[in-house]
């Protein structure tokens, strides 16, 4: 099969299926978004804040005390006062 056949099989393939034209209009939106200057200025601006915000301070204390929190209710409740049984009548 020469690379002629092949491309016209596989265009006609492409064609005939619905979940290959949604990923070929989902890579025509992607290049367009891409090439957008302004789209990769506001992605970097995106990932500069979120870094900036994990690690914050406010950041790690939220983290370790839900850390904490999670330890404390996941082990066996610490007794504190035992009450003697109650006697039978």
């Amino acid at each position: 099969m020469t690379g002629d056949v092949f491309e016209k099989k596989l265009t006609k393939m492409i064609e005939k299926s619905s979940t290959a034209q949604r990923l070929t209009k989902l890579l025509e939106m992607s290049d367009k978004l891409f090439e957008s200057e302004q789209a990769v200025e506001q992605f970097t601006r995106f990932f500069k804040e979120a870094a900036d915000l994990v690690s914050s301070k406010e950041a790690k204390n939220f983290f370790k005390n839900v850390t904490e929190l999670m330890k404390d209710l996941g082990s066996e409740p610490e007794v504190k006062l035992k009450l003697p049984k109650k006697k039978e009548v």
